[in-house]
């Protein structure tokens, strides 16, 4: 039985590929386009490609979102048209070319597009596309609200940092001695947006036990650091210092005194150096310093020693007066 001869297809395809890639005049069509700009800043937005000297352009049109609002024609005149019916673009004509498009004052976000399309025959088109973002910045730096001024190892450091009034909202960051604390570390709020003026107020809060390793010389230095893209960056720092027992000298350096050692933080306890300090001057033993009741029991004894003898004195010396006045 006579079958037909199948046809291995793939290479004819492949050279069809070859030679339709070959014959396209216009490619590596590239966009450059700002990530992010301040609001009310000039934008230049950017478009190159490469095309065979067979080939000539068509056209150049920029598309913000979907709606066109500049294009570029050589073969007219005039070869450029500004479309103004796009909120937020407005075009510097005299910076403007078939390769770069100036905004005056950038002032709303979003996709813009270039389409190059080269001229007959092939009218071959490519599109390629870049988001922009236009920032609001806050006014001021971010706030650190919450905090105490003193800490001591085992205590819970909580406390609030708050960016105000930016578009979009910031991004936070706590650290602590210039080290990023961990996230389960923080709280992330949810943006608080203001209808009437579309601004966003960030908020990120800080819980941490703080250790003994947080503080250096006594002190921890705690900073929020608040940025948006690589247009805004600001921080606030707060320094807190460590709480721990203080020795307080009162007197003179060469008195002893029982109550010149004393802690304004742990409810009256002594610092091993006090112990040590009264323990070798005698005012404390092991157990505890002399109380105020003993020293209160010494002082009532001397008081009777005295008048007893005063009391002797006073008959010795009747005693003595009569004597002198019998032998007289």
């Amino acid at each position: 039985m006579w079958l037909p001869a199948v046809m291995d297809l793939r290479l004819p395809i492949l050279c069809l590929l070859i030679v339709a890639e070959s014959s396209l005049g216009l490619r590596n069509v590239r966009v450059t386009v700002p990530t992010a700009i301040r609001k009310g800043e000039q934008a230049n937005l950017y478009c190159n490609y490469e095309m065979e000297d067979k080939e000539r352009l068509y056209s150049i049109k920029w598309y913000k979102g979907k709606r066109e609002f500049y294009r570029y024609t050589p073969q007219e005149q005039p070869s450029m048209k500004v479309f103004n019916t796009v909120s937020g673009v407005e075009v510097e004509r005299s910076l403007s070319n078939e390769s770069v498009v100036v905004l005056k004052s950038a002032k709303a976000s979003g996709r813009f597009s270039c389409e190059v399309s080269a001229d007959a025959p092939s009218f071959h088109t490519l599109i390629v596309s870049g988001d922009m973002e236009v920032i609001e910045p806050p006014v001021d730096k971010p706030s650190i609200i919450g905090t105490q001024t003193r800490y001591r190892p085992g205590d819970i450091l909580r406390a609030n940092c708050s960016s105000l009034n930016s578009k979009p909202a910031a991004n936070l960051t706590w650290t602590i001695n210039d080290m990023q604390v961990l996230l389960q570390q923080t709280r992330q709020y949810r943006p608080i947006k203001d209808e009437s003026t579309g601004l966003e107020t960030s908020i990120l809060g800080i819980n941490v036990m703080v250790s003994h390793s947080h503080f250096i010389k006594g002190k921890l230095k705690l900073k929020c650091e608040a940025s948006i893209h690589q247009i805004y960056h600001e921080s606030t720092e707060r320094f807190l210092e460590e709480d721990r027992p203080r020795i307080l000298a009162t007197g003179s350096s060469s008195g002893h005194n029982p109550n010149m050692f004393q802690s304004s933080v742990y409810d009256g306890e002594l610092t091993d150096q006090g112990d040590r300090y009264l323990t070798m001057n005698g005012y404390k033993d092991k157990a505890s310093p002399p109380s105020s009741s003993s020293a209160g029991m010494v002082v009532g004894s001397y008081v009777k020693v005295c008048w007893i003898t005063f009391y002797i004195c006073t008959i010795c010396t009747v005693l003595l007066y009569s004597l002198r006045v019998g032998i007289s």
